[in-house]
């Protein structure tokens, strides 16, 4: 008769180690499996990010006044640069550089209070809130048809800002809206700031007419902020500090 190979009989403590190890090795390939998506996940926005806007138009989305500062950082990470306000020394400016757009965060007490964005090249064009329009779509005239105060400069900056109150359905927040020179901002944009500035300094009464000039501007900034407007407008880089700490070539 032909010899049968009796089965082999595997211990207790044999079994556990081949369990043991079929686990470590399906852990090990879950890891894998969720770096691989990591990377594909990271791939797949580089490329949506080289030929749209959509994925830096989806991550402005999520801003609103009233975040937590962990929110807000666990989603954008720590902010390139920081500063004190002068006229508020509760508020802390965050700013994020990117080559399409500049990110300023107003916080105060640990929460969002107000947060602004320049649009950098003429296509960046990313919805303002509370309205129907867009950055570098629409006259600042065509938008609303008064302002409610302005704000402008051509030394350190030159730029161009109105405010406007939002009301009760909004929580009387203001909307900022302006021309920014580090953003998209053409020749006679700056001609139209600097003469506006000139007649400022000069103590004009009836600066109406310059006034209505910059107000034919294509807004490349808007900032929405419970905060005064004036708060939120000292936020603004000069120009020597957005080229030395924010720009990217």
């Amino acid at each position: 008769m032909d010899d049968v190979e009796k089965p082999v009989k595997v211990s207790f403590w044999s079994k556990l180690q081949s369990i043991a190890l079929t686990i470590v090795a399906l852990m090990l390939s879950l890891g894998q499996w969720n770096d691989t998506k990591d990377a594909v996940s990271s791939a797949y926005e580089a490329v949506i990010a080289n030929w749209t806007n959509d994925i830096e138009y989806k991550h402005l989305s999520t801003l609103h006044v009233g975040q937590t500062q962990a929110y807000i950082t666990s989603i954008l990470g720590d902010p390139h640069v920081s500063k004190k306000s002068k006229s508020d020394t509760d508020i802390v400016y965050f700013y994020y550089s990117n080559k399409k757009y500049q990110l300023t965060l107003a916080i105060k007490d640990k929460r969002l209070s107000g947060y602004a964005v320049v649009g950098l090249t003429a296509d960046f064009q990313v919805s303002i809130p509370y309205t129907s329009q867009t950055l570098l779509s629409t006259p600042l005239e065509h938008s609303f048809s008064q302002t409610d105060s302005y704000f402008s400069d051509a030394n350190n900056l030159e730029y161009y800002a109105e405010a406007h109150d939002l009301g009760k359905k909004v929580m009387f927040y203001n909307l900022i809206l302006g021309a920014v020179n580090y953003g998209d901002f053409s020749p006679a944009d700056s001609g139209a700031v600097k003469t506006l500035n000139a007649e400022l300094d000069r103590g004009i009464e009836d600066v109406s007419a310059a006034l209505a000039t910059s107000r034919k501007l294509t807004p490349n900034y808007f900032a929405v902020t419970e905060l005064a407007p004036k708060v939120m407008v000292e936020g603004l880089l000069t120009h020597f500090e957005y080229k030395t700490l924010l720009k990217i070539d």
